[in-house]
């Protein structure tokens, strides 16, 4: 049997994809002196498309995050599928803003690999833009995969040495880095921190200036069908993720079963087990009730009961669409400050919660 020791610092790491046995220490390949000159235009708003699976939601929030200070500084707009609006048809409109965009950051993964969609539509066109020079394609290494001889592999990787974000020990200090490698590619210069401005790049005589597209866009309404819809859909997508957590957390620690149980069409269970003695679990539940009304709860009660909950989420309209936002236990620990969130993340959460607890036992 392993060491508690052992154990703990197994279940750490659950949260997470396990390393891949050959992921290579790349040095990055020197940007170009200037992005907007090599592009042959001014060095005005660059846009950036981020391509990414939505397994990696999380990951594209906070890169966009951390994007902040180059959009606020007029150097870049950001542009992804979650700024479809309703009646836009998807595939063009994914292809529109990927043929315009300037910049061009995938977000790689194992699951983006695996993507049909991200990586033999979008990546491959990224590419071949590249390499005529009408966008930058910058792969950012979000979680640990196997990409040596990959085509993207050839290409700037980020972050530094190629070391995945996830593996970073501060997540914040990993997007920094990547946002520092972005910037080298728009060009910006010391003077331009100091100044305030973009340096600017020569123009092209022979080029003739064409407007961008504009950034002004029309708030979006949902009504209160959509929100219950998006509600419904992220209630199931926590039910499947549960699933994987629970399947991971037992692969990696012999010792350890997960219980998944369905209460009904509205609530489940999860259930963990440390050699046969329960050590974790709650509850998730929305739809009637006093509680579960307009929200996803999640209660430490396996019992599912609708008058207890210790955390919840409620729907949020944002500039990218709904979202979730926390409202309990976990915001209050992130000082009353939490982002709105996808289900992805909300899960991501709460299993942390429950790893917690896992955690305490064995201690």
């Amino acid at each position: 049997m392993a060491s508690k020791g052992a154990l703990c610092h197994s279940i750490r790491t659950t949260s997470r994809r396990r390393r891949c046995s050959r992921v290579a220490r790349l040095l990055n390949p020197p940007p170009p002196a200037n992005l907007a000159a090599d592009l042959g235009r001014a060095s005005d708003l660059a846009t950036a498309f981020i391509s990414y699976t939505h397994c990696d939601e999380s990951f594209r929030q906070e890169l966009e995050t951390h994007l902040s200070p180059l959009r606020r500084q007029g150097l870049l707009s950001v542009w992804h599928d979650r700024r479809i609006t309703p009646g836009d048809h998807l595939d063009d409109t994914i292809s529109e803003h990927l043929e315009g965009a300037d910049l061009i950051l995938m977000l790689i993964s194992a699951d983006f690999v695996a993507s049909e969609y991200c990586y033999a539509r979008e990546m491959t066109r990224a590419l071949e833009r590249h390499q005529a020079k009408k966008a930058r394609a910058i792969s950012i290494i979000c979680r640990p995969c196997h990409f040596e001889g990959l085509s993207f592999s050839r290409f700037l990787l980020l972050p530094t040495d190629a070391k995945a974000v996830s593996l970073w020990p501060d997540r914040d200090a990993a997007w920094v880095d990547v946002v520092k490698g972005i910037k080298l590619a728009l060009g910006t210069s010391v003077a331009a921190e100091t100044t305030g401005k973009p340096t600017a790049a020569p123009a092209r005589h022979s080029e003739i200036s064409t407007p961008r597209r504009s950034d002004v866009r029309l708030p979006k309404t949902f009504t209160d069908l959509d929100k219950d819809d998006f509600l419904e859909a992220s209630f199931e997508r926590m039910w499947g993720l549960f699933e994987a957590k629970g399947a991971d957390l037992e692969a990696e620690n012999t010792q350890i079963t997960v219980r998944r149980i369905r209460i009904d069409a509205q609530s489940f269970a999860v259930r963990i087990f440390l050699n046969g003695s329960e050590v974790a679990g709650g509850s998730v539940y929305h739809g009637g009730g006093h509680f579960g009304r307009d929200q996803i709860c999640f209660s430490t009660d396996t019992s599912a009961p609708r008058n207890s909950m210790n955390e919840w989420f409620g729907v949020e309209v944002t500039d990218e669409g709904l979202m979730l936002k926390s409202g309990g236990m976990l915001r209050m620990m992130a000082g009353g400050r939490e982002e709105p969130v996808s289900a992805d993340r909300a899960v991501e959460m709460l299993w942390e919660h429950l790893l917690d607890r896992v955690k305490a036992r064995i201690r």
